[in-house]
């Protein structure tokens, strides 16, 4: 059977981001900041099981954020488009991750290409300030500083850029409280259980659970050099496909019937073993991230990560972003039983990723990839890919 679309009703809900890493802590100027982005990527598949073609892809990011509209006030902004020839992944290739996330969304998870992400935040003291809106997920993801980039380059397998936990959909509606007593820094998420887009999520706000979703970040430096400890614990009371129920006979009762609750809880951090004297933030070190899932309804057991990078230790080429990482994500042994009633043989899927990204100039950047994916589904061979991308910044 075509895996895509069997894949897609619960790898769709799926497309996440881990929210248990700390955000950079970027100040804020007053007044509006406007920033368009624009990016084309070519990916060339070099073995596994899809068409060899190159794939070209392109996206408009246009941010902006205004601080101070009132004391303590913000708004936050961003306007994303993605059009092209599309991606690998969701059962293509037997990988359940795409290949690229940035020519995965919005369009996938919506129904054009194109979407407006809208967040309000307060300030209220030194230590405490509330969020509410919609959040772009991937963008939180982004502003970690080594597996991320702080937005300035990273890893474009989305298993390894934004690891998944089926909790944390790409876009969420919601609110978030951030309480920062150094050396902790605490954060509480509550947001509707579903992806944030589309006529029919407006509608039925909250009408298919809630999520709480809470980080506790434990801030330090060894030898001098910034380092983030964080555990991050997340329940939905979303209801969830009971896989025991799939092998019972389609005749019975219980067949296809639902639990109630879907949990995740994991442990992540990213060190920095040389940072700038003078920018801590810049420098280089490793991550890495351990995740459980329930294993039933959540379709994750276990998922790991490990990596290397950050901004380049070159001479002069301190602008420049790199990376290596490796990520294995143990699918649900109850899943893969169900699965297997049906002729579908699942096994875990590894990916390995690295990536240099150059700063040619203040505005442009160019940057190349290569990533192998040992796929999801054991009929399929292994695949690797070689990307590359070039991204205008104003």
């Amino acid at each position: 059977m075509p895996l895509r679309p069997f894949l897609r009703p619960t790898v769709l809900a799926a497309l996440l981001s881990s929210a248990s890493l700390p955000l950079a802590a970027n100040a804020q100027d007053s007044g509006p900041q406007l920033s368009f982005g624009l990016t084309t990527f070519a990916d060339v598949p070099t073995s596994g099981d899809t068409d060899d073609d190159a794939l070209y892809n392109w996206r408009v990011d246009v941010k902006l954020n205004y601080a101070e509209i009132w004391s303590g006030g913000s708004i936050s902004g961003h306007f994303e488009y993605n059009d092209g020839d599309g991606y690998v992944g969701l059962g293509e290739g037997g990988l359940v991750w795409p290949t690229n996330t940035f020519a995965t969304l919005p369009s996938v998870t919506s129904d054009n290409e194109t979407t407006l992400s809208l967040t309000m935040t307060q300030q209220f003291n030194n230590t405490t300030s509330v969020s509410f809106g919609k959040f772009n997920v991937i963008d939180l993801a982004e502003a970690t500083p080594l597996l991320g980039g702080q937005g300035q380059g990273g890893f474009q397998y989305l298993g390894i850029g934004a690891p998944g936990n089926f909790v944390l959909p790409p876009y969420i509606f919601g609110g978030m409280l951030t309480v920062n007593y150094a050396p902790m820094i605490y954060t509480l998420m509550i947001y509707d259980a579903n992806n944030a887009q589309g006529e029919e999520f407006w509608d039925d706000l909250f009408d298919e659970g809630v999520v709480y979703n809470g980080t506790a970040t434990y801030t330090t430096a060894i030898n001098g050099m910034p380092g983030f400890y964080s555990l991050n614990i997340a329940h939905s009371t979303k209801k969830g496909t009971d896989y025991e129920s799939l092998l019972l006979s389609p005749e019975d009762d219980a067949f296809l019937s639902t639990k109630d609750g879907v949990n995740y809880t994991g442990v992540s951090f990213q060190q920095y073993l040389w940072s700038d004297p003078q920018n801590p933030m810049a420098g280089w070190g490793v991550f890495g991230q351990i995740g459980f899932g329930d294993g039933n309804p959540n379709p994750l057991d276990e998922m790991f990560l490990l990596g290397v990078g950050g901004n380049s230790p070159l001479y002069g080429r301190q602008g420049d972003r790199w990376g290596l990482a490796w990520s294995k994500y143990n699918w649900s042994d109850k899943l893969g039983e169900a699965l297997g009633a049906y002729g579908v043989n699942l096994q875990d899927e590894s990916a390995v990723e690295a990536f240099y990204e150059a700063a040619l100039t203040e505005n442009w950047r160019l940057g190349g990839n290569v990533m192998w994916v040992k796929p999801s589904f054991e009929s399929f061979d292994d695949y690797t890919q070689v990307g590359f991308r070039i991204r205008a910044t104003f």
